[in-house]
């Protein structure tokens, strides 16, 4: 990489990395045809110039949540979206053009936690002129946003190969969250230094993230600063489809390889999709190969993403680069203890 600037080999190591957020330099090096030491050297420069990020993720099927909307005065917004983003259950969030300036998705360990928190435990929204609030249970696709660069075998080497999932995985248990909040923070800890940092030992640590990882409670991904990898724009969606059908088409709309955050809500709309753009005429694409695909789905409102400004768990500067961690914490706010 050349300053801010990545290259060909830099857009490649990310992309596997993206495919298994915490494969070693050796598999990466093997798969890509690099040697390990220009793998590990063009990652640190990356990370230095805070480019990208690991994290952990929770699984989208136990990510329950809110998706919020905010109107309020142009002198606020800013005010009020650097606000929100201070909060560890609140793990994105963005400014869009349209009747509402701000997004923001939060997420709870129970439902009680999340209507109290979407009641009053915002006080931030008290300056807001509107606030819409939409529910969800699960959300679709957004922790496996891949780039699509390297060759299909590299990427079926890099592969990480799990047990088969046979059934939703629970949530995160009490024990689990420490772990949890702190490979949030970097998702490429080895075990030895979470161990450390939350004071366990090296091999109970590793046996967890065998059990979490094997289960999808503990999930990974990598993330860029997007406009400087020719994605400076975003599109919402707001969409409504038969309600027979919603779950459906929110899934396939969760696996283009664009997509950031697909779920269904309960309202008139009732899928809210949020997806990467190149360009406005990539827009345009997206808006016909919807049309395309689900005929009986119709748009209801659709905004551009002018700016993220935090991206789960992560504070972005003006120019998308990783600022500082918000350890994404969806029991920060839990009004009820776990059983």
């Amino acid at each position: 990489m050349r300053g801010n600037q990545v290259d060909a080999t830099d857009l490649e190591i990310v992309d596997a990395l993206q495919h298994n957020p915490r494969a070693s330099w050796a598999a990466v090096a093997r798969a890509l045809g690099l040697a390990e030491v220009t793998v590990a050297r063009r990652w640190r420069l990356l990370e230095q110039q805070r480019l990208v990020w690991v994290s952990a993720a929770l699984h989208p099927e136990v990510s329950l949540g809110a998706f919020l909307e905010v109107s309020c005065e142009p002198r606020a917004v800013e005010r009020i979206a650097a606000a929100l983003a201070e909060h560890p259950d609140m793990i994105t969030v963005g400014r869009t053009t349209g009747d509402f300036q701000i997004f923001a998705i939060l997420l709870a360990g129970d439902l009680a936690s999340l209507l109290q928190r979407i009641g009053t435990g915002l006080p931030e929204l008290g300056e807001a002129v509107r606030v819409r609030q939409s529910l969800f249970r699960r959300l679709h696709g957004g922790v496996h946003w891949r780039q699509g660069i390297i060759p299909a075998a590299a990427a079926e080497q890099l592969t990480p190969r799990l047990p088969e999932l046979v059934s939703s995985p629970p949530p995160i248990s009490a024990e689990d969250r420490a772990l949890f909040r702190t490979l949030n923070t970097d998702g490429r800890l080895t075990a030895a230094e979470v161990a450390e940092r939350i004071g366990s030992s090296r091999p109970a640590i590793a046996r967890r993230l065998t059990q979490l990882e094997g289960s999808r409670q503990l999930l990974f991904r990598c993330d860029v600063a997007r406009p400087l990898f020719d994605l400076p724009l975003g599109m919402l969606l707001w969409l409504r489809a038969p309600d027979r059908l919603a779950s459906e088409i929110a899934a396939a709309l969760g696996a283009w390889t664009e997509t950031r955050l697909c779920a269904v809500t309960i309202g008139s709309s009732n899928i809210v999709l949020i997806v990467g753009l190149h360009d406005l005429a990539d827009a345009e694409q997206r808006l016909i190969r919807i049309a395309q695909d689900h005929p009986q789905v119709e748009v209801v409102d659709r905004r551009l993403i002018t700016r993220m400004m935090k991206v789960y768990g992560r504070i972005l500067d003006e120019q998308g680069r990783g600022a500082r961690a918000v350890p994404v914490d969806p029991w920060a706010s839990g009004c009820i203890e776990p059983p």
